[in-house]
């Protein structure tokens, strides 16, 4: 095996690695979503109306991120169109059910 052949595996190696890795991130923060587009959420910082959901890892596990349009206290959207992301389920409350 040549230096360079060796480097071609390491590389194949890392990159199956964190495809792995993200993937179990992703499939771990799936099965927490407790809530799902269509519904209104809110915390402390702001009410949205969910149209995407991903995941999210910084320090600790996993979590679920909710993104979509921030919505005023009437629950219409802002004028400015702007959009926000909720990470996580704590401290987070469903204001209104999709169904």
């Amino acid at each position: 095996m040549t230096v360079d052949e060796y480097k071609e595996e390491i590389t194949r190696i890392d990159a199956v690695y964190v495809k792995s890795k993200n993937n179990l991130y992703v499939k771990y923060a799936a099965s927490n979503e407790i809530y799902k587009k269509g519904d209104i959420i809110k915390d402390h910082r702001c009410t949205i109306l969910i149209n995407r959901i991903t995941a999210y890892k910084d320090f600790g596990l996993p979590e679920p991120a909710y993104s979509g349009k921030e919505l005023k206290k009437d629950l219409t959207p802002k004028k400015n169109g702007d959009r926000q992301s909720i990470y996580g389920n704590d401290r987070v409350e469903l204001v209104k059910s999709a169904e």
